[in-house]
């Protein structure tokens, strides 16, 4: 069904010289449509531009068509490869032999990357894809030599590893079900976006933490593209947050200002262009809902700006070209009572919509008769 579409009619912008002479000389509707092209021409240029300002960065930092990469690119790439061998060994029933492309592909990316790089966690986290994959196809009587050579050489650099660190493991139900709350929904509802903060400082070891927490996060292959830039000195908050207008009135009181980013150079194609924003937004939430979980207030401050924005303030916070920044999250101490915006939410049925049988198509739930209040 098609949506009503609402026309903005009211508000013109600030009356100038120019446009007094015209409303003098030209009829009303001619002069609504000229000032209705020169908006639309304006923000057509404007949406461009800055659309270039986010390729051109993408480009650049990204390794799309790339043939010689930098070392976090060329880790993101060995990440991809013994994901794809995790993934792999983590379905229902896994072919023996399977993905020997991407077997053949990692042997090679972490042959290179060990010659320029030297030994690191990256490195080993491949060896320990490469051991588990050997390890399974052996289990059903298929050879691996060439996997077995790879592990050899690896091995002989790497000497005598700990626990692996990649790979896949076992876990049961009990043993999930035990970690969690009778019921979350109480915790969920009472997070808000807070604006009052209590005086007191937090304690930079809660901000860890929660980090810490955030980053079992989903990310597209797990390569954990997301970065969290802590600022807690008054004066350099004061210098960021200008840059921000959602803040206005309470951004100066908190006891700290996250920016969180997401690095261009783990992305390997085109089709990844918009990928940072979900891996981003995802590991935003983590991280607020990590905070709330310790006690503590936070308000998103979206990050919604024109590139002389986004120039403007990596000079001031030592943001990174190649890192792009998804939002600021403000952090604080909660008072003893405070005030926060009641805003209302969404009916479930215009946020769920249920599609059967193959026409395509979808509809509304009829929430009323699927559930009972308080369920």
């Amino acid at each position: 069904m098609m949506e009503k579409v609402m026309t903005v009619d009211g508000a013109l912008p600030q009356v100038s010289l120019k446009r007094r002479l015209a409303t003098t000389m030209l009829p009303r509707p001619i002069v609504k449509r000229l000032v209705g092209l020169y908006k639309r021409v304006t923000a057509t240029f404007e949406i461009a531009s800055n659309s270039v300002y986010d390729f051109r960065r993408f480009l650049i930092w990204s390794s799309a068509g790339r043939t010689t990469l930098s070392q976090t690119q060329a880790r993101a790439v060995i990440t991809i490869q013994s994901h794809r061998i995790e993934k792999g060994l983590a379905l229902p029933a896994p072919r023996p032999g399977f993905g020997i492309d991407a077997v053949t592909s990692l042997i090679e990316c972490v042959d290179a990357y060990l010659a320029e790089f030297g030994w690191d966690d990256t490195i080993a986290a491949g060896t320990d894809a490469l051991s588990a994959y050997r390890d399974f196809n052996a289990r059903h009587q298929v050879l691996m030599p060439m996997v077995d050579h790879a592990l050899g050489r690896l091995r002989m650099v790497g000497g005598i590893q700990g626990l692996p660190i990649a790979g896949t493991k076992n876990v049961t139900r009990a043993e999930i079900v035990g970690t969690l709350p009778d019921d979350l929904s109480a915790f969920f509802a009472s997070r808000h976006s807070v604006r009052q903060f209590a005086p007191r400082a937090v304690a930079q070891d809660l901000i860890v933490r929660a980090i810490r927490m955030a980053q079992k996060t989903p990310s597209v292959c797990n390569r954990q593209t997301w970065k969290v830039h802590v600022f807690s000195e008054p004066e350099q908050k004061r210098e960021i947050l200008k840059f921000q207008n959602g803040n206005r009135g309470f951004g100066d009181t908190a006891s700290h200002l996250l920016i969180i980013t997401v690095d261009l150079q783990h992305f390997t194609s085109a089709g990844e262009r918009t990928q940072c924003w979900i891996d981003g937004g995802l590991f935003a939430m983590s991280v607020v809902y990590a905070l709330h979980s310790l006690g503590l207030g936070t308000c998103m401050l979206n990050w919604s700006v024109l590139k002389e924005t986004d120039r403007a303030v990596r000079t001031v916070a030592g943001i990174p070209d190649s890192q792009v920044i998804i939002m600021m999250i403000v952090v604080g101490n909660l008072p003893d009572e405070f005030t926060v915006a009641y805003s209302v939410r969404k009916g479930l049925e215009d946020v769920i919509v249920v599609h059967q049988g193959t026409s395509g198509g979808g509809e509304r739930l009829d929430c009323a008769a699927t559930f009972q209040p308080g369920l």
